[in-house]
């Protein structure tokens, strides 16, 4: 288990591209985001937002930054069921029914409608 001082960020050199981070501004988080790439020379870093999506430049002069740790999925609980689609067997499996009156349960395909011709448009002129 990561504490917090493992958590915290003291200089860009110690993140990289892809880290998940939050930017905390007095006691309030300002920004979370993905790291799109850090400037170590002068600890500015940009982050991809994760709540508006747009690029940030963040300073970590002025904010205390946090990597946000990586939390694996709870396993699944009971078992799971398969679909109801998966348990149907075709038509034609079940009993002793004909290709033909496979057929006649079939639904029909659907038609597409024929364009409308310019007969059945109305113009309406300004006046």
């Amino acid at each position: 288990m990561m504490t917090d001082e493992d958590l915290e960020v003291r200089s860009c050199a110690e993140l990289s591209a892809g880290e998940e981070i939050e930017a905390w501004h007095r006691g309030r988080l300002a920004h979370r985001g993905t790291v799109a790439s850090t400037l170590e020379e002068i600890d500015l870093l940009w982050i991809i937002d994760a709540r508006t999506g747009a690029r940030r430049l963040l300073d970590l002069e002025q904010l205390s930054v946090r990597r946000i740790p990586v939390v694996k999925p709870a396993p699944a609980v009971g078992k799971l069921k398969p679909a109801a689609a998966a348990k149907r067997k075709p038509a034609a499996a079940v009993g002793n029914l004909k290709p033909a009156a496979v057929a006649k349960h079939q639904p029909a395909a659907v038609k597409p409608k024929p364009a409308a011709s310019l007969r059945q448009v109305t113009f309406i002129e300004p006046r």
